[in-house]
């Protein structure tokens, strides 16, 4: 988008103004994340406890949960949404102790056909939706800085 912006120079009796035309980029942030669910209590359930959200209003017959980084809303459904069609990616300060957290909360290893080498592990909440939970941030620091990878080609 193109913003308009006047300045005006004031030089002992005389002013001077200048129309300038400057471009601004559009900020845009992921808000919420939308999940379905044919038992919504219970996957918010899991997600508030595990992810230390809090319960939070809102107009719908959806169960909203707020907390560090993007909200969930987790929409009831009669049909059994599709597999892994949105999934969030999980980076704890550690790795195998989010795993057992999961795990005591009722979530479940899943296998997608992953090698076992990627650096995370797949499990589905207690109600199938599934999820990663991803090295942790100081390993996966660490891999960066050994080799930070490269982009994938889109253009």
């Amino acid at each position: 988008s193109v913003m308009a912006i006047t300045l005006c120079y004031h030089s002992g009796i005389t002013r001077s103004c200048r129309a300038l035309r400057v471009h601004t980029e559009v900020m845009i942030r992921v808000e919420t994340i939308t999940m379905q669910s044919t038992d919504a209590a219970r996957t918010a359930r899991f997600w508030r406890d595990f992810l230390g959200y809090t319960l939070a209003p809102n107009h719908s017959d959806s169960v909203l949960l707020v907390g560090q980084g993007p909200s969930l809303l987790i929409q009831p459904t009669a049909d059994a949404p599709d597999r892994g069609v949105i999934h969030l990616d999980l980076r704890p300060d550690d790795h195998a102790e989010a795993v057992t957290r999961a795990g005591e909360l009722g979530a479940q290893p899943a296998d997608v056909g992953q090698r076992g080498d990627e650096g995370w592990t797949v499990m589905t909440d207690p109600t199938g939706v599934l999820f990663c939970i991803l090295e942790s941030a100081g390993a996966h620091a660490a891999r960066l800085e050994r080799d930070p990878g490269t982009a994938t080609c889109i253009d």
